[in-house]
């Protein structure tokens, strides 16, 4: 009997609820009309519009415009020695009118800047002296022999001057087919200047047809660094060995065979570069030098390249002093 009245209490605790919902429905009706229905039925959801897209210009016009700005370029020195290679080589591979009338077209270009580029040297040289090397060295008939001449002379004085003073050493051996011919030059050397010879011999063997004494090579030729027979020193102011040292000063003149005239050159610029000659000897022999700045003044020379007018107040008085 308990448990049956649990039984109902427990139902009667589930209905109300049901009854309470029943009664507030009777109250609060809710219609739902066509309408409702309609929106349920065919519900789509919100889609935000899309923002409209700004108008592109056309890629090509602006892609060729852009190749176009970047391809014209001033036609310079730079643009022509970075372009026309490629121009040259374009032409030959693919001869085609188009590429072969370019590759002319630039040269006609850098030809008429090489024309312009004259003139406007010419016209400069005329009006500074510095820079005109005929003030320098005539290249006239009449000044050039007479340049050509000093210098002969110039050589000829040398010569004999580094013959009062010191002689030769020739080294040879007796395989050499050139050091025959080189020794009757330099009998003509001991006859026209008093050049005494010493001959040297690698082997010990005498030259063909060469009567004259020879020495053996003591390990000179080795020591000097030489590599040819017959080779040519010049020995300033000889002296004896003390004990193991050499006190000498040893000018090399050649190596190979050289003709007389040639040898009284070599002879000359040897004496010229080691100063071993008279002051007006090595005045006379600077003929081709003059007008010519020493390498002690043009690398001590500084120049700004973006203003050319300091170039010639800088560089006028280092060329002035050597015409002196």
């Amino acid at each position: 009997m308990g448990n049956i009245l649990m039984s109902l209490r427990t139902l009667l605790c589930m209905l109300i609820p049901l009854l309470c919902v029943g009664a507030f429905a009777q109250d609060k009706t809710i219609k739902l009309d066509d309408a409702y229905g309609d929106a349920f039925s065919n519900y789509k959801p919100y889609v935000k519009p899309a923002q409209p897209k700004p108008e592109q210009p056309k890629k090509t016009d602006s892609a060729r415009q852009g190749r176009d700005e970047k391809a014209d370029q001033p036609v310079t020195a730079e643009w022509l020695a970075k372009n026309l290679p490629t121009l040259q080589r374009r032409a030959i591979d693919n001869p085609t009118e188009e590429n072969v009338a370019a590759e002319m077209y630039a040269q006609r270009i850098l030809m008429d800047k090489a024309q312009r580029y004259e003139e406007a040297r010419m016209s400069v040289v005329s009006k500074d002296p510095l820079l005109n090397e005929n003030n320098r060295i005539p290249y006239a008939s009449t000044g050039a022999q007479s340049i050509r001449n000093a210098d002969y002379f110039a050589q000829q004085n040398a010569v004999k001057e580094m013959a009062a003073s010191g002689g030769l050493v020739v080294f040879v051996d007796g395989t050499c087919r050139f050091c025959s011919l080189q020794m009757p030059i330099l009998g003509m050397l001991r006859a026209n200047f008093g050049m005494e010879s010493l001959v040297v011999s690698l082997d010990g063997r005498k030259p063909k047809d060469f009567k004259g004494e020879v020495q053996k090579d003591n390990g000179l030729f080795r020591k000097l660094g030489l590599k040819l027979t017959p080779s040519i020193v010049y020995v300033h102011r000889p002296k004896a060995y003390q004990g193991e040292a050499d006190p000498n000063t040893y000018l090399i003149v050649s190596q190979g065979f050289y003709t007389a005239d040639e040898l009284v050159k070599l002879i000359a610029f040897a004496g010229h570069n080691r100063e071993v000659l008279s002051a007006s000897v090595m005045k006379d022999l600077n003929v081709w030098r003059r007008g010519v700045a020493s390498t002690a003044d043009m690398q001590a020379l500084t120049l700004d390249a973006n203003r050319p007018d300091t170039f010639r107040e800088r560089v006028s008085p280092i060329l002035e002093k050597q015409y002196r």
